[in-house]
């Protein structure tokens, strides 16, 4: 061991090294100097830098090659944002179901008809849509911990656990994938129609959610010239009624008092047309109908009226039955308690606001206000009841007048109507549901979008091999400097009369570049 010390005495070995012995400590020991491998690694780094670029440039450009030649499923991204999406509900408070929206029959129908296809691919297509939700990752973590305090509860703090923690995440934005290899479209159409399906789907959520459809239905008033003149006008009071109450709940709903500009109307502004409407023309009507006693055909008016004045008896009698079990229920309701516990004897408990609670007293306000209607009712056909019996029928001219009035005012019904969806369609569409929602994302093809799909499929391939070639690389540098030292000691044990074995001796590049750093320090 001395001998080999003495003999490695120059100007490199006044560097640390790092020297590997066995347990028997043989001559020949391995010694490895930092400096060395740092200087090979120096030599062969052109060389790994190269191979490393070449061969990640390959990989990744075929990857793009195949990105851009293949048919690579499509993507975009939507998001929703109304009142009640994050707990799952649709704007009308039913379950939402993003599937079932997005890939409507209807939407990709109306979509494919936009872009001039077959309507016979509209389940292939469908077939090939995938939509996937996309929870943040806070929310992720937020509901793991969730979980474990959930887990951990105490047994008799279950039901304090399963108040405070929701362990629920409903998401609000979703990605849409389009596989259309079995579809038989290139890839520039498909991108082409997704995107047309998502303006489809725009119209599809705000005709679905916009604008009562149903109630558009039931407002579109009959042919008026089939009943009789009280009939008629009945009807109409039905439909200003229908009219007034969506309005009514439009305005509840509208905090910006909102105009239109399409119509140039407020909702106030439309609800004072309906009351107009109802406390001057279908008044004024009533009275000279009644006044008159005018009538297609006075036997079947006055079992008209016996029919409606039963009917509503039937309805007040149950409408008080249903208000005295609400009154009921009010009565024994107890609110929400919370006790207090404290470190003394006595604990506090104070109710606290109960949502249930207040939905019962609005049940048990809106039961009266009907029973009310009902009675008016009841009162006004047994008036009409009275006056048709007690009057002589007229004819002619004031049958003419009646007929004319009748069909303006059908005229102005209709408008209301029209005006009002209009209205509401505005208010939707720029109000209420303006931001509902939203492409985040459309799809594209362009050639930023087929780079980073072919990038990101050979992303982690790329980098174990770069991990690979380093390692490589690292290794060949300290091989190489393993082999020159251990022929460097060979030649100093020959210097002292030992033959070195054939092939031993320096680098002789290395042997230059100790040459020249010696010259240096000199």
């Amino acid at each position: 061991m001395a001998d080999i010390e003495k003999t490695v005495q120059d100007e490199q070995s006044r560097n640390v090294n790092l020297i590997l012995k066995n347990e028997e400590r043989h001559p020949d020991e391995v010694i490895v100097s930092f400096p060395m491998v740092f200087r090979k690694m120096k030599k062969y780094f052109v060389a790994w830098l190269l191979t490393s670029i070449v061969l990640g440039g390959i990989i990744v450009g075929v990857s793009i090659i195949f990105s851009a030649r293949s048919q690579t499923p499509v993507e975009a991204l939507v998001s929703f944002s109304y009142d009640g999406i994050e707990k799952g509900k649709d704007p009308k408070g039913g379950s939402f179901n993003a599937y079932s929206m997005l890939a409507n029959a209807g939407v990709i129908q109306a979509a494919l008809e936009t872009r001039g296809m077959d309507a016979a691919m509209v389940e292939p297509v469908r077939q090939g849509i995938d939509i996937d939700s996309i929870i943040p990752p806070d929310a992720v973590d937020k509901l793991t911990t969730y979980g474990h305090l959930y887990q951990d509860a105490a047994s008799g703090q279950l039901n304090a656990a399963q108040q405070m923690l929701a362990t629920t995440w409903y998401s609000t934005q979703y990605k849409i994938t389009f596989n259309f290899s079995d579809v038989g479209i290139s890839r520039e159409d498909a991108v082409q129609l997704l995107n047309a399906m998502l303006d489809s789907f725009r119209d599809y959520f705000f005709k679905k959610y916009g604008y009562n459809d149903p109630l558009g239905v039931a407002l579109v008033t009959s042919d008026y010239t089939e009943y009789d003149y009280a009939e008629a006008l009945d009807k109409f009071n039905a439909t200003l009624k229908a009219l007034k109450r969506y309005i009514n709940k439009l305005a509840d709903d509208d905090s910006t008092r909102f105009r239109s500009t399409v119509t140039g109307y407020t909702f106030a502004d439309i609800r004072e047309s309906i009351t107009s409407v109802q406390t001057m023309d279908i008044a004024m009507l009533d009275s000279f109908l009644r006044t008159n006693n005018i009538s297609k055909d006075p036997e079947r008016l006055q079992a008209y009226y016996e029919y409606r004045i039963e009917d509503l008896n039937r309805q007040l009698k149950t409408q008080e039955d249903h208000l005295t079990t609400l009154q009921d229920l009010l009565k024994g309701y107890e609110k929400d308690q919370v006790i207090i516990f404290s470190d003394s004897t006595i604990n506090t408990q104070s109710s606290i606001a109960s949502d249930e609670y207040d939905k019962l007293i609005n049940r048990v306000s809106s039961a009266a206000n009907d029973i009310a209607e009902t009675k008016e009712a009841v009162e006004y056909y047994n008036d009409r009841l009275a006056t048709l019996n007690r009057n002589s029928f007229s004819s002619g001219s004031k049958v003419a007048r009646v007929e004319k009035d009748l069909e303006k005012l059908n005229n102005t019904i209709n408008t209301m109507i029209d005006v009002t969806k209009q209205t509401a369609d505005d208010y939707f569409e720029n109000v209420s549901l303006a931001n509902a929602y939203n492409v985040l994302v459309p799809a594209t093809s362009d050639a930023y979008s087929v780079i980073r799909t072919g990038i990101r499929k050979v992303l982690y391939p790329v980098v174990g091999l770069e991990m690979v070639l380093f390692l490589v690389y690292v290794g060949m540098a300290m091989v190489q400097a393993i082999s020159e030292d251990y022929r460097r000691r060979h030649a100093a044990a020959a210097g002292n009369g030992e033959e070195p074995a054939a092939g031993d001796g320096p680098d002789p590049e290395d042997a230059k570049q100790d040459k020249q750093e010696k010259q240096k320090k000199k």
